[in-house]
């Protein structure tokens, strides 16, 4: 829940930034095909951050990156 709260607050910032959530109890193959080993996974072209406990500066770090 901290990061769909926190991706929110980053998306009021930056409207432009699209964001794309995946249920993966509703969707476990799909998930698992794109590389989500963890709860929660975020995405980036092909790069993936994932942790238990990410902060908010982890977030905007890996969403600021190139």
């Amino acid at each position: 829940m901290f990061v769909s709260r926190e991706l929110k607050k980053i998306q009021e910032e930056h409207p432009d930034l699209e964001v794309e959530e995946i249920d993966v109890v509703a969707n476990p193959l799909t998930s698992w095909q794109d590389g989500i080993r963890m709860i929660p996974t975020l995405i980036k072209g092909e790069k993936k951050l994932s942790g238990v406990f990410l902060t908010s500066k982890q977030i905007k770090d890996f969403l600021s990156t190139p």
